[in-house]
């Protein structure tokens, strides 16, 4: 009944979870295909790859990062001494939240010092809009900032398509060390005087003789703006959010140095969405950073209740430099910068401790990836997608298939083994096999159902390994009916005593591979946690079916005088019955 009672319970979970259609488990990227992410670690300004340690721990908090999108059971190694390798199974996977797990997160809290409305993508699409043949006034209608200085007075010059075109080649992408580009590669190309200008700007120019001898700074790419001093970056209007944004992984990750970093684009018009502004800020050193972060939770705004916002808690001394930053700099605003940008820069209204929230424009998904984001840690190292590459599952089929086969000999070889050899028994064994089969399926596809567990071949192979763990405790339990029933017992009487002392070894047997599947599942990593912990249901089913199916059949089978027949039974021996005084005994 017991039986029973698990089998009901598991099936109709399976079913319910499936949504009522028969349940099949969720397969790994070796059966069924899914995304495979390079992401080669970039140390700006060294040649040197990062050390193992380092490496290891960015393994570590990607792969937690990856489990937080909602994926389970990923693959994630190091490659070599610079590249970690990130598989992930499955036909729905989030390409660019499978691409954010690689972001550093470097959390800043800075103060603003100035800033300034990034109108160049709304000229851009201004520009578009109008006919070639008619002169725009695009820079007469542009709109500043109130109080600020703005970077598109009548007489500037925007960034041209071609120029934009060959931003976007380069952006996101790390020079080689073959391409490495210095400052002063930078000064050249701009030319002398116009390196000599930005340098000497306190304010954004407004006449048109400084505007167009600034306007080599728009041909730049990402990673030659990035070398730049923070003041030519902010005041020259010629660099752009776009080319801000693009700059290397980590281009503002150094906390005690003023740096310029956008804020994502805002619409402008409501009635337009495709007219987006950016604000372009000039940041003071950081004294709050994400480490001084223990927690980071996803709320909503009470203000508005459809705004979702990122709840941050700090350590001691993180609360101490966050109390100190904000005491000191009341009614100014504090931009919260993760890695090049700056999802917030709200007023300070007061003077505040223990914690703080980032609001901006969140979705849900958004706010949730922040928040796991600053909770896991932020990576020891920059990386930069190498390469995210969609992997067919023909070769894992194949192989799949070449282990259900090895696995249907398995049985069949124990099947046959145990009619030989204990005959009527051999059903009994069958029989047990046939059950933990109905039992392993559906908590394997209820597992992959619920909390995501994957099937992989190293997981069938797991599987493969414990019919031969099932098959030594039918064996141990059938010897021992064997021994009682050598001294002259009965099947009936012989059966009882037996499990007494099988159970026993069973116990132990089975403990000693629950303990090496324990063992291995904590220690080991990928392919090889998978099979440790197939073997370790395995033996815990293996136990289930030997208490509550094969030592109640064979209870009920000596019952009869089926047992009792040499003929029909494998339990007897040649050894001669006991008698007189011995039998007597027993």
């Amino acid at each position: 009944m017991a039986l029973l009672a698990v089998l009901a319970v598991l099936w109709v979970s399976a079913l319910a979870g499936s949504g009522w259609k028969f349940p099949t488990p969720k397969l790994g990227l070796d059966l069924q295909g899914g995304l495979s992410m390079t992401l080669t670690a970039y140390q700006q300004g060294s040649d040197e790859p990062p050390s193992p340690e380092t490496m290891e721990q960015a393994r570590q908090i990607i792969e937690n990062r990856v489990n937080s999108t909602g994926v389970s059971e990923p693959e994630v190694y190091v490659e070599g001494n610079e590249n970690i390798v990130v598989n992930v199974a499955g036909d729905d996977i989030d390409e660019e939240a499978l691409r954010d797990v690689g972001a550093p997160a470097e959390l800043r809290f800075r103060i603003v010092t100035n800033s300034t409305m990034d109108t160049s993508a709304l000229e851009e699409a201004l520009a578009e809009e109008t006919p070639a043949e008619e002169p725009t006034d695009a820079a007469s209608e542009t709109p500043t900032e109130e109080g600020a200085e703005s970077p598109t007075e009548e007489g500037s010059a925007t960034p041209t398509e071609e120029t934009t075109s060959e931003d976007a080649s380069g952006s996101g992408q790390a020079p080689t060390s073959d391409e490495a580009v210095t400052l002063d590669d930078v000064w050249a190309k701009v030319g002398p005087d116009a390196a000599a200008t930005a340098q000497a700007l306190t304010a954004a120019p407004a006449d048109e003789a400084t505007m167009a001898l600034l306007e080599p700074f728009g041909e730049l790419s990402p990673e030659e703006v990035s070398l730049l001093p923070a003041n030519v970056q902010f005041f020259v209007p010629q660099i752009t959010c776009d080319q801000l944004d693009n700059r290397p992984p980590g281009a503002v990750q150094q906390a005690d140095i003023e740096v310029v970093a956008c804020s994502a684009p805002e619409p402008y018009s409501p009635d337009d969405p495709s007219l987006t502004v950016s604000y372009k800020y000039l940041l003071q050193p950081a004294t709050v950073l994400g480490s001084d972060v223990t927690q980071a939770d996803v709320g909503t705004d009470q203000a508005n209740p459809n705004m979702f916002v990122v709840n941050v808690q700090f350590t001691s001394s993180g609360a101490e430099n966050w109390g100190a930053l904000t005491a000191e700099n009341v009614g100014s605003q504090v931009a919260i910068v993760l890695d090049n940008e700056v999802v917030s820069a709200p007023t300070i209204n007061e003077a505040s401790t223990n914690s703080t929230q980032i609001s901006g424009d969140f979705t849900a998904d958004e706010a949730n990836q922040l928040a796991d984001q600053l909770n896991f840690g932020s990576l020891p190292t920059t990386f930069v997608v190498e390469t995210v590459n969609e992997v067919t599952a023909t070769l894992g089929v194949d192989q799949l298939e070449a282990g259900m086969y090895a696995m249907l000999l398995g049985l069949i070889l124990v099947f046959l083994y145990s009619m030989v050899y204990y005959r009527l028994m051999g059903f009994v064994v069958l029989g047990s096999l046939i059950v933990a089969t109905a039992v392993l399926y559906p908590a394997i596809a209820l597992l992959g159902s619920q909390v995501g567990l994957t099937l992989t071949l190293a997981g069938v192979a797991g599987f493969v390994v414990s019919i031969g763990i099932t098959a030594d405790s039918f064996i141990v339990y059938f010897e021992r009916i064997k021994e009682e029933m050598a001294g002259g017992r009965s099947a009936r009487s012989a059966i009882p005593r037996a499990w007494v002392r099988a159970r026993r070894t069973i116990l132990s047997a089975n403990a000693i591979s629950m303990i090496s599947a324990v063992v291995l599942y904590i220690l080991a990593i990928g392919p090889v946690r998978a099979f440790a912990f197939s073997l370790g249901i395995s033996t815990i089913v293996d136990v289930m079916i030997v208490f509550l199916f094969t030592h109640p059949i064979a209870e009920w089978l000596s019952r009869g005088r089926v047992l009792n027949s040499r003929a029909m039974s494998g339990l007897h021996t040649k050894t001669a019955p006991v008698t007189g005084d011995a039998a007597a005994k027993g």
